[in-house]
């Protein structure tokens, strides 16, 4: 069973950085520890300010030569450095702020494996670094985040959302072709995903994280989507978790999002009289009547409290806006 801690990437906690297991994890670079807080003066590829650790960190590994990064939390200053510094002294000057992050020795990190269906075969080819990586699927090569680390790994993320900065209130062509990217935030699409779900067997995780910090998560030990014909209509059971059911939450104002289709602005498939999307909902969601979750909802920069947000319901028992969430799934 899963154990995760008030703060967790994906689940993560950044001001932790212990790797194994979901209480421990960094936000960007789940395979990586930090160990100091010294200035590394030497064997600096480039350094740049970026938002986040989870840039710094993704950055890194799409840099051939990038094999360790620090990260200054005060000012957001990155540094990317061509050799680990695990386990070694460093010499520079004392700054307040710095976390660094070595990649695991001995990681195939890199090489890109020529050919997977997922990032389940990624990893079965012997790749341990999480990052982006090119699966086959029936609409054709795709490049996904593969998460190989939380709770043994071979996750592929499907839906990430960290700062607002993609609209996820978008028309059901866009939300079938997928927006976004890995790095950002983003869609995969939903055709991507029915490919990625109808094959076999998979299970679905959700890393949310609340904006006091706290993480929970909730998952699913079936999920899959229909084709496009039935509307991509969602099927999903055997939850577990720590966020609560909120896509099986059954009460006065809601009914269960399970069994139900897609629903976008352009496309009314819910079951209500009306429209969840726009009266209640913003973003494309499996909507019932109208339901407890829409994890595609309208991003709010602090904890809003409002039907349209970014929400699940059973997480703090309101609408507050989440401030990150990941969606993956993996074949069981």
């Amino acid at each position: 069973m899963l154990n995760v801690p008030k703060l967790i990437f994906a689940c993560i906690l950044l001001a932790d950085f212990v790797v194994t297991n979901l209480n421990k994890r960094v936000k960007a670079g789940k395979r990586n520890r930090s160990f100091d807080n010294f200035y590394k003066t030497g064997n600096v590829l480039r350094q740049f300010t970026n938002t986040n650790a989870f840039s710094c960190l993704a950055l890194c590994s799409d840099d051939i030569d990038c094999r360790s990064v620090a990260y200054n939390f005060n000012d957001g200053r990155c540094q990317e450095f061509n050799r680990d510094f695990t386990n070694q002294l460093v010499d520079g000057t004392y700054q307040v702020g710095w976390r660094h992050f070595d990649v695991s020795k001995g990681a195939a990190c890199k090489d890109k494996p020529p050919t997977a269906r997922d990032c389940d075969d990624v990893q079965s080819q012997g790749y341990t670094c999480s990052g982006v990586y090119s699966i086959t699927l029936v609409p054709g090569i795709v490049n996904v985040w593969c998460d190989l680390q939380t709770a043994g790994g071979r996750w592929t993320v499907f839906q990430h959302r960290k700062d607002g900065s993609v609209n996820f209130d978008r028309s059901w062509f866009s939300y079938r072709q997928g927006f976004g990217g890995t790095s950002t935030e983003g869609w995969l699409g939903n055709e991507k995903l029915y490919w990625l779900t109808s094959s076999r067997k998979t299970e679905l995780l959700i890393l949310m994280e609340a904006w006091d910090g706290v993480w929970k998560y909730a998952s699913y030990s079936e999920f899959y989507i229909n084709p496009e014909s039935d509307k991509y209509r969602l099927k999903v059971s055997g939850f577990s978790g720590t966020a609560g059911d909120s896509l099986m939450h059954m009460m006065s104002f809601t009914s269960p999002q399970g069994g139900h289709p897609f629903s976008t602005s352009d496309a009314d498939n819910d079951a209500w009289l009306g429209r969840c999307n726009p009266t209640y909902h913003k973003g494309g969601f499996w909507f019932n009547k109208c339901g407890a979750s829409d994890l595609n909802g309208h991003y709010y920069s602090y904890a809003a409290d409002f039907p349209d947000s970014c929400n699940w319901y059973t997480f703090s028992k309101n609408r507050q806006s989440l401030k990150t969430i990941f969606m993956m799934v993996r074949k069981v």
